[in-house]
């Protein structure tokens, strides 16, 4: 039996192209060219150098930034809790239950026609209390207004010696013992006592001034009797540059009056309540009840008339009768820094008064002549300016700038990271 078998030949016939892949090379290419191009747009604009310079500068920027976030929250932390700590050596009722207290009142009926000033000090502030005096020695009247609460012995033993006629309430303060400084628990505590004594006076029915010894006067503020007038609860100082200034009508806080009545009690109430659990400044709460309640009347001290440190960087025209010099985050190197501006007035000792040197000021300030060159430019002076600056420009945003007129300076501790 002959088998016969058959060879089946398959021939392999080409896979057919698609259409497509004849072009895939050229779609490679093109696809590539593409990836090239791709990347952040500044690092197209900028260079593959100067982008990562700035991919470096940004980390910087935000781990400086982080890092003194964590300090402030820490001294914001540390602050409160001193506050509350050692709130009751200056609480409302340790200063109406005092026959310290008792005995001022009694003062005040016997020895005062017009309303007093109040000015708080320690030891560490004498140097410039003493400038302060023998700036508005020059001025009649002046001292029999005055009253000094000083906190520790050594400030009262020092007043008593060399400034006899003044008069004074000692309030022992052991936790204001220190020196301190800006937003610290120590400051927020001085003004917390300020604002307690502020609620005690009114209680009794007295008027007064709230006055600071870091303020030049060149002319002698209560010749103008604002106390007389009536058309306001409270008139306080402002910041600001000028009337017209965004930051106008924000109270300063250094040098205001207050007419004894229900509205200004509650308005000082409430400002005590808030500073002994707030991390804010006083100053920011004034603010905010001044431009959201509907009472007491708050009215502002014209700059023509009262004025903050930022007068000597305007052209220095229409010199105020006083000028609030406190720009300084430092309480330990203020009269040195106030020196160099020309309103230092005592002799190398610091207690003998320069009476030449007084004048010379006032006529700097009446000729535009205070120098305010670099040299003079301090840290906490410079940290103020481009803080104010910025606030200048917040609140300068149509409809959201006025919104926020009454609100920011609240936040003014938290929004002050370098300080």
């Amino acid at each position: 039996m002959i088998s016969t078998s058959s060879t089946v030949v398959q021939r392999r016939v080409p896979a057919m192209k698609r259409p497509d892949e004849k072009k895939q090379p050229l779609v490679n290419k093109i696809s590539n060219k593409l990836n090239e191009r791709k990347g952040p747009i500044f690092k197209r604009l900028l260079g593959p150098f100067l982008y990562r310079y700035l991919c470096y500068g940004t980390y910087i920027f935000w781990f400086i930034t982080g890092i003194l976030v964590l300090r402030k929250t820490k001294n914001a932390t540390t602050a409160v809790v001193y506050v509350k700590h050692h709130g009751d050596s200056v609480s409302l009722e340790s200063i109406e239950n005092s026959p310290e207290f008792n005995d001022l009142i009694r003062l005040i009926d016997k020895e005062f026609d017009r309303p007093p000033a109040f000015l708080l000090l320690n030891q560490y502030a004498l140097n410039m209390t003493f400038n302060f005096l023998c700036n508005t020695k020059i001025f009649p009247g002046v001292h029999e207004r005055l009253i000094f609460v000083t906190l520790d012995s050594t400030a009262r033993d020092v007043m008593a010696e060399y400034w006899p006629n003044i008069r004074q309430l000692y309030w022992p303060t052991p936790s204001l013992y220190k020196p301190f400084s800006f937003a610290e628990g120590p400051y927020q505590t001085i003004y917390l006592l300020r604002s307690n004594l502020a609620v005690s006076l009114l209680k009794r029915g007295k008027s007064f001034w709230m006055m600071q010894q870091d303020t030049f006067w060149r002319k002698n503020l209560f010749d103008m009797n604002l106390e007389d007038q009536y058309d306001f609860d409270a008139l306080f100082d402002q910041i600001g540059h000028d009337d017209q200034s965004q930051r106008a009508e924000w109270v300063n806080g250094a040098n205001f009056f207050v007419h004894a009545n229900n509205y200004t009690l509650e308005f000082f109430e409430a400002l005590s309540a808030k500073i002994a659990h707030w991390y804010t400044p006083d100053m920011g709460i004034m603010i905010h009840q001044c431009h959201t309640w509907g009472r007491p009347t708050c009215k502002y001290i014209t700059h023509k008339v009262a004025h903050s440190w930022e007068w000597m960087y305007t052209e220095q025209r229409d010199p105020p009768h006083i000028m609030q010099l406190d720009c300084e985050t430092d309480g330990g190197s203020k009269l040195q820094e106030l020196a160099k501006f020309g309103f230092y007035f005592t002799k190398p000792n610091g207690r003998t008064c320069d009476l030449d040197a007084v004048r010379s000021a006032q006529l700097r300030m009446e000729q535009g002549k205070v120098e305010v060159g670099p040299t003079r430019q301090s840290w906490g002076r410079l940290q103020f300016r481009v803080y104010w600056w910025l606030v200048d420009y917040i609140l300068s945003i149509p409809f959201f700038g006025p919104y926020l007129k009454p609100y920011l300076p609240m936040l003014g501790y938290v929004l002050m990271l370098t300080m």
